[in-house]
């Protein structure tokens, strides 16, 4: 009754203001930064904190274009990010934890000290692709940091979709959220994550169809006892009456247009 519930706000939200078009680009599947590890705490979290500067010396130089060509034959030309952009888009929205965690603030520093272009092969909507990225040396770290070199424009990240205007983004202590949608199989069958607790017991996935939309979550049943572990997700199923064809899937949790992402698992 609760996602019943759930379903009929969101599609109500959804259709105030219209149904989202679909997103259209390259999706980048992998993490902007193929290989990043530290050696200290502080390391880590000067990084979130975006504490990262270049020194005077390092000289990465301008790119140029180059040509990424995907798996699935197709091929875009792009620009070569220069190292401090490069930087910047990595890290993305800082979260200064310095001067918390028991970590000082004048121990939140990094400084780059060296930079130099090589690829990675990452996953994409297009299939397999080798794209260029710096490999960054820095200062009392051990190994390279190594982030993409290409814009976001050109391969966008994975993104939560946007709610509609006016929707309640609190949720039923017993719904779920979704993470991905993972796969269409046949036209019917939907494929994504659930994201939930550790505790959560009998998982359910759930779909209410639309003629033009149909709205997937997840609920639980209550929680006896106390459980602090969140951040798992499971793999669900539901099958739709009807073939999917070209109706938007809509997350009851955001109300969001959900695209599919099929390595995500």
């Amino acid at each position: 009754m609760a996602f019943l519930d759930r379903a009929r706000a969101v599609e109500q939200a959804v259709r105030a203001v219209g149904i989202p078009k679909p997103r259209a680009g390259i999706f980048l599947y992998s993490s902007l930064t193929p290989d990043l590890g530290f050696d200290t705490i502080e390391q880590k979290v000067t990084w979130g904190a975006g504490y990262v500067s270049i020194a005077p010396a390092v000289r990465g130089g301008s790119g140029g274009t180059t040509r990424i060509d995907f798996g699935d034959g197709s091929s875009v030309s792009a620009s070569i990010l220069d190292p401090g952009p490069a930087l910047t888009q990595a890290i993305g929205t800082p979260y200064d934890n310095c001067g918390h965690l028991a970590i000082p603030a004048s121990k939140c520093k990094l400084t780059i000290t060296g930079a130099s272009l090589k690829t990675a092969d990452v996953d994409t909507s297009n299939g397999r692709a080798t794209v260029p990225a710096w490999s960054f040396t820095a200062k009392g770290l051990s190994r390279p940091i190594v982030v993409l070199a290409i814009s976001t424009d050109v391969l966008q990240p994975l993104v939560e979709p946007a709610p509609p205007p006016g929707l309640d983004q609190g949720l039923d202590p017993g719904l779920l959220r979704v993470g991905w949608l993972t796969g269409v199989v046949d036209g019917r069958a939907l494929t994504f994550n659930l994201q939930h607790g550790k505790c959560d017991p009998d998982l359910r996935a759930h779909v209410v169809e639309f003629k033009d939309m149909v709205i997937i979550g997840g609920s639980h049943s209550p929680v006896l006892g106390g459980c602090v572990d969140v951040g798992l997700t499971t793999p669900a199923t539901v099958t739709l009456a009807e073939p999917l064809g070209d109706r938007a899937v809509i997350s009851a949790a955001t109300g969001g247009r959900l695209t599919l992402y099929p390595h995500i698992r």
